[in-house]
C-alpha cells in the first residue's frame, strides 16, 4: 500500500505542475509533441543548410579551382615542366642523330655485316636500329606530352609564350 501511496503522490506532483504550467502559460504541457515539434525543425534547418551547400557548390568549386591553378608552387612546376619537356624533345633529337651517324657509320665499316657477330645474341647492326627506335619512341612520348598538356587550360596558362604552341616533327627551339 505504501507504493501505491508514493505512486499516487507523485501522479498527483506531476499533475500539480502541468496545471500550475498551463495556468501561468496558457499552453498545454505536451513533451512528446514538442519533442517530435523539435525533431522537425532540427530535420528543416539540416534541410535547408544542405540545399544551400548544394546550390553553392558551383562557386566553392571554382573558387577551389582557381587557388589551385593560381598557388606558386603550381605556376612554377608547370612552367619548368614545359621547358624541360622541351629540352628533353632536343636531347632525343641529338642523340636520334648521333645514333643514326653511329649506324651510317658502322655501314661503312661493314658493308656485309660484322663477322665477329655471329656468336651474338644479336647482330650489332639489329642492336643499333632497335636503340634507335628506342630514342625515336621516347621522343614521341615527350611531344605527345607536350601537345597534350599544352591544350590544357590549367596547364597552358603558364606555358612560356616563347616556346612553341605545339611540337613536331623538327627540333623545337626552347628559348
Amino acid at each position: 500500500m505504501a507504493s501505491s501511496d508514493q505512486h499516487h503522490r507523485r501522479e498527483s506532483l506531476r499533475g500539480a505542475i502541468r496545471r500550475d504550467f498551463e495556468e501561468e502559460t496558457n499552453i498545454r504541457f505536451r513533451p512528446v509533441r514538442w519533442f517530435f515539434g523539435a525533431l522537425a525543425v532540427v530535420l528543416v534547418i539540416g534541410l535547408v543548410f544542405w540545399i544551400v551547400g548544394w546550390l553553392i557548390q558551383p562557386l566553392r568549386t571554382a573558387s577551389g579551382v582557381r587557388e589551385r591553378v593560381g598557388d606558386p608552387d603550381n605556376v612554377l612546376y608547370q612552367y619548368e615542366h614545359f621547358h624541360d619537356l622541351c629540352a628533353g624533345v632536343r636531347a632525343d633529337d641529338a642523340k636520334i642523330a648521333a645514333k643514326r651517324d653511329e649506324i651510317t657509320a658502322y655501314d661503312k665499316r661493314h658493308p656485309n655485316g660484322d663477322k665477329s657477330d655471329q656468336f651474338q645474341a644479336a647482330p650489332k647492326r639489329d642492336r643499333l636500329d632497335t636503340e634507335l627506335t628506342g630514342l625515336q619512341q621516347h621522343r614521341a612520348d615527350l611531344v605527345e606530352t607536350y601537345n597534350a598538356d599544352s591544350a590544357k587550360a590549367n596547364r597552358s596558362l603558364f606555358k612560356d609564350r616563347s616556346l612553341p604552341e605545339r611540337l613536331g616533327d623538327d627540333t623545337p627551339t626552347c628559348n
